[in-house]
């Protein structure tokens, strides 16, 4: 086995180029149907995608000689192949909460992010930790911790630690269930009420406001040095 190094990538439309090569990504054949809206009684144009060979299969005679006929009918203009058979697919999963370990003037430090990789994690927390820390710095470890709230630093209190705060979230009419927290507080009752703000502030913002009642189920500190702003990461989001 051969590592990235050793790959070549071409996209090309010459069959001598593509043979006894692989499919370096999936070969879609692309066309455009039109659809009368029962509505409106207007055409939309919808397209339309089928999968003819998927990445990794070897372009043998056979594949090329139906490679051939989709080139000269003008259903595909050229192809991506590689000398290297890759047939994984990396993808991203859902959002969580990732927990990096830093090596920063020789202390280990922790930092709390969402992403929905390891590898949006390391771009995010980079980004932030090349203006927030003086001079060089390393990665220790980096792991996902589940779904958590995060609350964001209203300030930077050496007096406060950082908590992990399960609650019950009780609104009226509705069954309560169970929300987890993390954020810098002076003790748990102070946690609490920071919980409470941040709820109440999210309903202003998405003008859904209602009455409800929280009750700690769990608080523990955790070692945490700082927890990167959702806004921050939001922006990685939208521009993903």
């Amino acid at each position: 086995m051969e590592t990235k190094f050793n790959e070549v990538v071409v996209r090309t439309a010459v069959l001598d180029e593509m043979k006894e090569k692989y499919f370096a990504e999936r070969l879609l054949r692309t066309w455009t149907e039109d659809f009368v809206d029962e509505d409106s009684g207007s055409i939309v144009p919808i397209q339309r995608n089928e999968i003819l060979f998927n990445r990794g299969v070897l372009i043998d005679s056979k594949v090329l000689s139906e490679l051939n006929f989709y080139l000269q009918s003008g259903d595909i203009i050229d192809v991506l192949v590689s000398n290297q058979k890759r047939t994984g697919i990396p993808v991203k999963g859902s959002t969580s909460v990732y927990c990096v370990t830093v090596l920063d003037g020789g202390k280990k430090r922790n930092y709390y992010l969402y992403a929905n990789s390891v590898d949006l994690a390391m771009k995010i927390i980079t980004d932030f930790l090349e203006q927030k820390v003086e001079g060089s710095f390393s990665f220790v470890a980096i792991k996902e911790v589940g779904y958590s709230n995060l609350i964001p630093l209203e300030d930077d209190d050496v007096d406060k630690d950082f908590y992990k705060v399960e609650i019950e979230l009780a609104y009226e009419e509705d069954e309560p269930y169970n929300q987890v927290y993390i954020l810098q507080a002076h003790d748990a009752e102070d946690a609490k009420d920071l919980i409470i703000k941040f709820i109440s502030l999210k309903q202003i913002e998405e003008n859904k406001e209602k009455p409800f009642e929280t009750t700690i189920v769990s608080a523990r500190t955790i070692p945490c040095n700082n927890i990167v702003d959702y806004h921050f990461v939001k922006e990685y989001y939208d521009n993903n």
